[in-house]
This record gives structure tokens, C-alpha cells and sequence, in this order.
């Protein structure tokens, strides 16, 4: 009897990480993902709204529409039987689940006034759905994905990716005037161009790898210039260090991604 207790353990991560436990968790997660930030996100008006460091222009965040409609569209696509064990799924499946649950979470805790735990959360939406674009890029790359499994992930995967790393570095700028770690005014205006600076060389390497050609990362790169782009915008009667530093990343982003290898 005893032989069998190192067992369980084993069988129980077995079940927890097989292919029918990552398209339930992947479901699920795309669903929190919407339900969440709709009906229980932040909703910042007046002195509650975050200090406007490098915001960008409202229209910009309608980009959350076509995530949210591709992450539920690969959701439904990988459930499929058939897709159970695909080896593309398997290795960005996971990370874009993550993805979409660090999604769901961020909202709860902005709206209950936890700054640290829901920046925590848009770093995981950064790092998890740009693990799982490379890897889609990837077997993009090697011919792995029909036309119909590229159509249901790159989006998603693109999309989220780049807006997850813009909300890091907006909120972070935000949050650091907020809570006094930078003073407001020209000290906060060399923050927000540093971190779109950084933002910026993020990009670059990401459309300057051998894989910049695939679906996703185009979808990558379009969404990270629709950001760079808002905060042009949005800044343009408030800081022209973040518009210039803004358009000097686009610009570096559009040059790197024009080059031949």
C-alpha cells in the first residue's frame, strides 16, 4: 500500500498537465479573461484616474475588442478534439492560458486598489503570451501550422502579447508617480521616455528575429505601433518627450522589420 503513495502524486500531475486539463484551463481562462475586465474591471474616473505619464489616447484601448474575439476564437479551435495533441498546442498552449488567466486576475485587483499584485499580473500577461507568440512564430516558421491553425492563434497570440508589454510599461509609469517613487513633472517625463525607450528596443528585437515574417509576429508588430501610435496621441498636447521617443521606437521598430535578411 504504501509502494503506491509516491505514485499518486505523479498520476495526479499526470491528469493536471495533460492535453484535456490545458484545453479546459484554456477555455476557462479566455472566458475570465472577457467576463472579468468587463463586468469587473477598474473604472477610473476623475481623481480616481492613475497619473497620465505616458497614457495613450482613449481610442487606443478598443484593441481589447479583437483579443478578446480571438483569444475566444482559439479557445473553441484548440478544444477540438482532433487539435488534443498537437504539438503547437502543447508548447504555446500552456503559456497562453497563463496569459489569459493574468488577464482575468489583473482586473479584481486593480479595481480593489492593489497596484503592486495587478502591475504583477500585466508582467505575467508580458512574459506568458510573448513565450507562447515565439513559439507559435516558431512553428509558423518551420511550416507547422495549417492556414486554418495560423488564422485561429496568431491574433490572439500577437496581439496580446504586444499590449500586454505597452499596459506594463503605461501602468508602471503611472504607478510610480502614483505612489511617489518619481515626482510628477520633468523627472516623471524622462521615466515614461525611458520605459518607451525600452518598450521600443522590445519590439525591435522581436521583429528583427528570423521568425518577424510570421502571422504573428506581424500581428505583434501592428499592435505594438497602434500603442506607440495612441501614446503619440494621446501625449501631444501634454509631453513632447513621449511623443519624440514614441515615434523614434516606431520608427526603429518599422526600419528593423523592413530589412532583409
Amino acid at each position: 500500500m504504501t509502494d503506491l503513495v509516491p505514485v499518486i502524486p505523479s498520476r495526479v500531475w499526470a491528469v493536471a498537465s495533460g492535453d484535456s486539463s490545458r484545453q479546459v484551463l484554456t477555455c476557462a481562462a479566455a472566458a475570465a479573461q472577457v467576463l472579468l475586465p468587463t463586468f469587473y474591471g477598474p473604472r477610473f474616473r476623475g481623481e480616481d484616474a492613475p497619473p497620465n505619464v505616458i497614457q495613450p489616447a482613449a481610442y487606443a484601448f478598443t484593441v481589447w475588442f479583437p483579443i478578446f474575439a480571438s483569444s475566444i476564437a482559439y479557445a473553441v479551435h484548440q478544444a477540438r478534439g482532433s487539435a488534443r495533441t498537437r504539438d503547437a498546442w502543447r508548447a504555446a498552449g500552456w503559456p497562453l492560458a497563463g496569459a489569459f488567466a493574468a488577464t482575468g486576475i489583473w482586473a479584481p485587483l486593480a479595481k480593489s486598489g492593489r497596484p503592486w499584485s495587478a502591475q504583477g499580473a500585466l508582467v505575467m500577461i508580458a512574459v506568458l503570451a510573448e513565450t507562447g507568440r515565439h513559439r507559435i512564430a516558431q512553428a509558423e516558421r518551420r511550416d507547422e501550422l495549417s492556414a486554418g491553425e495560423v488564422a485561429a492563434v496568431a491574433p490572439a497570440a500577437g496581439m496580446l502579447a504586444a499590449w500586454g508589454q505597452a499596459a506594463c510599461g503605461v501602468n508602471l509609469a503611472a504607478m510610480l508617480v502614483a505612489k511617489d517613487i518619481v515626482p510628477a513633472g520633468p523627472k516623471a517625463a524622462t521615466a515614461g521616455a525611458a520605459l518607451l525607450t525600452a518598450l521600443g528596443a522590445v519590439g525591435t528585437r522581436a521583429v528583427s528575429a528570423p521568425e518577424r515574417a510570421s502571422v504573428s509576429s506581424r500581428f505583434y508588430a501592428g499592435t505594438l505601433l497602434w500603442a506607440f501610435t495612441g501614446v503619440m496621441i494621446g501625449q501631444r498636447q501634454r509631453s513632447r518627450s513621449a511623443v519624440a521617443t514614441a515615434a523614434g521606437a516606431a520608427l526603429t521598430m518599422l526600419v528593423a522589420a523592413a530589412k532583409k535578411r
